[in-house]
C-alpha cells in the first residue's frame, strides 16, 4: 500500500464518511477521493436488506422465493370447516366448551349435507375480484377437521358418514385457484381439540404448568375435551403422540397428494394454549429434522425421511422436501419465511424493514362464519394501504356459510377494495414501501424503478396540495394523477429537508381514503448498485462449497464469497467495468453479532490501490455495514484484516454506489470510526 497524503472520517447519523487518497506509482494518486457525509439531505435510502436466517436446520427462503408475495401484494384468506355450522366463529368449539363427540354429533351431519353445495370457482372469482394473487384455505382448524379425506386411523375428515364417498374439498379448491391462475396456499392447524393430550403432552398429574381456567373441567385441573370418568389415569402422553402422528401424515398428505403449493399458512405451534409457538417446538419438531430420541416419536408409517441419508423428517423438511419453494409462516414455530401481523388494527409505526411481514385481517369480525355482516369499507381501507407503505403485504380474510357462501356484504366489500386495486395498480403491484417512512394517518409511500407514488390517507390535512420531502439528487420530470392520469401542477421546493417539489390541484373525491399521487424522477427513486453483476475476483476461495466471489455481487444475499481457510488478509475485488465515480459501499457479512474489521480499497487500473476507508479498528458487531466516500475509481477491494472467533472471511453481499445514500437499518452505533 502507498503511503496516504489525506485521511480523515467522520462518523455521521447512518454511515462512516472517509476522506482518502494514496499515492500510486511516480507520486500520481491512485484513486481521486473528496469528501462524502452519508445521512446529508442529498442521500436518499437504500432498500434494507433481508438476509436468510438458519433456524432448527432449515434456511429461510431467499429473497428470490418470496418476490412473488412482495409483488401480488394482496391475497384471500377463506376459513371455512364444521364450524360454519353454530356460526358463531371457527373458535366456537373451545368457547363453548363443546366436548369432540357433541360437536361431531351436532354439527358433522348439517356440514356433510351443506357442504355439498360448496362452489370454490366463486371463491376463485371472488379472490380475482379482489385483486388477490394468491388464496388460502383453511384444510384443518383447531376443531380437528380434515377437509380431505387423510388417512390417518384416528383423523376426523370427509371419509366420515355421511360424507358421500371421494369427497375432497381441498382437491376441488386447489383445481379452482389453480384454473383462476392464481397461487395455492394451505393452513394447517397442529391444534386439535379432539386431543387431551394436546393440554399435557408430558402426562403430568396434573398438567405441569397448570392448564388456565378456561381451559379446564369444572373444579378440575384436567383439560375441557376429556370426556371419560378418569380423567387422573388418562394416559395424555400417548394421546398427545397420537396427535402428532396424525398431523405428521396430515401434512405429508397436503404436500404430496395436492401438485404444487405455494404458501403453507401453519397457525397453532402453542401448547395448551399457552406460550409462544416456539416453546412448542420440542414436541411438534417443526425443523429440518426430527430427533429419533425424541419423547414423542412419530411412526414410520406417518413419518417421511430425508433421501440419501435416512433422517427423520421434521414438518419444515417435510414441507421442503416435496415442496422446495414454498412459503411458510412461523406459526408452526419454526422462524418462518415471513412474519404475521393478525387483526383488523390499523398499521402504524415505521417501515418494516429487513423483513416481509403479512397483515392479516378478517372482514367479518371472526374469521369463521358468523353471520353476514362485513367492515366498512374505510376501515378495510385503513388496514390495506398502510400496510402498503409500510412495505407489508395483506391477506383479507372471509368466512363462508356451511353451503360455501360467502355472505353477501363480506363479497360486496372485497369486490369493492378490488375497485380500489385496479384502479391504483401501477402504484401498488410491484412496488415497495418506501423509499421514506409514513406519517401516521397523514400520507406514506410506494415506489418502483423512476416513479415515487405519495399516498394521501383519509386524515390528510393538507387539502390538495402536498410537498415531499428532499428528492436527494434527483429531479422531478412529472406529477400526475395515479386514477385518472391527468397531469398536475408541482414548484420546486427547498422544505422537508432540501430538494421537494409541492403539488397542488389533487383531487382528493375519488378515493379519500388513499389519493395516490404519481411523482416521476429522471433516474431511479433508490441509489442503484453498480457493482451488481460485475466480474469479481479473490485471493482465496471456499470452492468445494460453492462459496465463489459471484456469489457478492449477484444481489441474493442467501449465497456468500467465502475464503478458503479462516485466516486474515483475505480480499473480494468488483471490477465496475470502467473508471467511475463512487459514494460508498454497502457490505452484508456472513454471520451476525461478530465484528470483522476490513479496509475498501480502490483502483483506476488494478495495481496502484489506495485506501477508500479504513476500518480495521472496527468493533461493531454488525451484520451490514455501510460506508460512504467519494472517489473515482474502477475497482472496489475489501480485505478482511481482522476476525471474530468463529467467523471467517465471507460476504454475502458487495454493493457499490454512485448517488447518496443511506441503509435507515443502518444505526449509528455499528459504524466504527476510522
Amino acid at each position: 500500500m502507498s503511503g496516504s497524503i489525506s485521511r480523515r472520517s467522520v462518523l455521521t447519523g447512518l454511515a462512516v464518511s472517509t476522506v482518502a487518497a494514496a499515492i500510486g506509482p511516480g507520486g500520481v494518486p491512485a484513486v481521486a477521493a473528496e469528501a462524502a457525509v452519508a445521512g446529508s439531505s442529498a442521500a436518499l435510502p437504500l432498500v434494507p436488506l433481508r438476509i436468510p436466517k438458519l433456524d432448527q436446520g432449515t434456511w429461510q427462503q431467499p429473497d428470490s422465493r418470496i418476490q412473488w408475495m412482495r409483488d401480488n401484494k394482496l391475497a384471500m384468506f377463506i376459513h371455512w370447516g364444521v364450524y360454519a355450522v353454530p356460526a358463531q366463529g371457527e373458535w366456537y368449539m373451545f368457547a363453548s366448551k363443546t366436548k369432540p363427540t357433541a360437536y361431531r354429533s351436532q354439527y358433522l351431519g348439517p356440514f356433510a349435507t351443506q357442504s355439498q353445495s360448496y362452489d370454490p370457482t366463486a371463491w376463485a372469482q371472488l379472490a380475482r375480484d379482489l385483486g388477490a394473487g394468491h388464496v388460502v384455505l383453511t384444510t384443518r382448524h383447531h376443531d380437528g377437521f380434515a377437509l380431505w379425506p387423510t388417512g390417518h386411523p384416528n383423523a376426523w375428515s370427509t371419509t366420515a358418514t355421511p360424507f358421500p364417498a371421494g369427497t375432497d374439498f381441498v382437491k376441488g379448491y386447489v383445481n379452482a385457484v389453480r384454473a383462476a391462475g392464481l397461487r395455492v396456499g394451505l393452513y394447517y392447524s397442529p391444534i386439535d381439540w379432539r386431543y387431551p393430550g394436546y393440554y399435557d403432552v408430558t402426562g403430568a398429574k396434573p398438567p405441569n404448568p397448570a392448564l388456565t381456567s378456561d381451559c379446564v373441567l369444572p373444579g378440575s385441573p384436567y383439560p375441557w375435551n376429556y370426556e371419560g370418568s378418569d380423567p387422573a389415569g388418562f394416559d395424555y402422553h400417548e394421546n398427545a403422540r397420537t396427535m402428532k402422528n396424525e398431523v405428521y401424515q396430515s401434512v405429508k398428505e397436503l404436500v404430496t397428494d395436492y401438485g404444487a403449493v405455494d404458501d403453507v399458512w401453519w397457525d397453532g405451534g402453542w401448547l395448551a394454549q399457552q406460550g409462544s409457538d416456539a416453546s412448542g417446538s420440542f414436541f411438534w419438531e417443526p425443523g429440518q429434522y426430527r430427533d429419533p430420541g425424541n419423547g414423542w416419536p412419530v411412526d414410520a408409517a406417518y413419518g417421511d425421511t430425508e433421501p440419501g441419508t435416512g433422517r427423520p423428517l421434521g414438518l419444515t423438511g417435510l414441507v421442503r422436501r416435496h415442496q422446495p419453494n414454498a412459503v411458510a409462516t412461523p406459526r408452526s414455530g419454526w422462524i418462518g419465511d415471513y412474519d404475521v401481523e393478525e387483526g383488523a388494527g390499523v398499521p402504524s409505526g415505521p417501515i418494516r424493514f429487513g423483513r416481509l411481514v403479512q397483515k392479516a385481517f378478517s372482514v367479518g369480525g371472526a374469521w369463521g362464519y358468523s353471520g353476514d355482516n362485513a367492515m366498512s369499507f374505510p376501515s378495510a381501507m385503513a388496514v390495506l394501504v398502510n400496510s402498503f407503505v409500510r412495505d407489508m403485504c395483506v391477506i383479507v380474510n372471509v368466512g363462508p356459510d356451511a353451503t360455501g357462501a360467502v355472505p353477501s356484504t363480506q363479497a360486496a366489500l372485497l369486490r369493492r377494495l378490488g375497485g380500489f386495486m385496479s384502479a391504483n395498480r401501477e402504484a401498488l403491484y410491484g412496488t415497495r414501501g418506501g423509499p421514506w417512512n409514513p406519517v401516521d394517518g397523514q400520507y406514506g409511500f410506494t415506489f418502483a424503478d423512476r416513479t415515487v407514488y405519495a399516498h394521501l390517507l383519509a386524515g390528510y390535512s393538507g387539502g390538495g396540495s402536498f410537498t415531499t420531502p428532499s428528492l436527494g439528487d434527483a429531479k422531478v420530470t412529472a406529477v400526475y394523477d395515479v386514477v385518472s392520469r391527468s397531469p398536475l401542477s408541482f414548484s420546486a421546493t427547498g422544505g422537508n429537508g432540501g430538494n421537494g417539489v409541492t403539488i397542488t390541484g389533487v383531487d382528493r373525491t375519488r378515493f379519500p381514503d388513499d389519493t395516490i399521487v404519481a411523482i416521476v424522477l429522471d433516474r431511479p427513486v433508490v441509489p442503484t448498485d453498480i457493482a451488481r453483476g460485475c466480474p469479481a475476483t479473490a485471493d482465496s476461495v471456499e470452492t468445494a462449497h460453492g462459496n465463489v466471489p459471484a456469489n457478492a455481487v449477484d444481489g441474493d444475499t442467501s449465497s456468500r464469497w467465502c475464503a478458503a481457510d479462516g485466516g486474515t488478509g483475505h480480499w473480494l475485488q468488483a471490477d465496475l467495468g470502467s473508471v467511475r465515480p463512487v459514494t460508498g459501499a454497502r457490505i452484508a457479512w456472513e454471520l451476525a453479532g461478530k465484528a470483522y474489521r476490513f479496509r475498501i480499497d480502490g483502483s483506476t487500473d488494478g495495481a496502484a490501490w489506495s485506501t477508500l476507508a479504513d476500518l480495521t479498528g472496527n468493533a461493531a458487531a454488525a451484520q451490514v455495514q455501510t460506508v460512504a466516500f467519494t472517489a473515482r475509481t474502477r475497482y472496489v477491494r475489501v480485505t478482511v484484516t481482522g476476525l471474530d472467533a468463529g467467523a471467517w472471511a465471507s460476504i454475502r453481499s458487495l454493493e457499490v454506489y454512485d448517488r447518496p445514500f443511506v441503509d435507515p437499518t443502518v444505526p449509528a452505533s455499528t459504524a466504527a470510526a476510522v
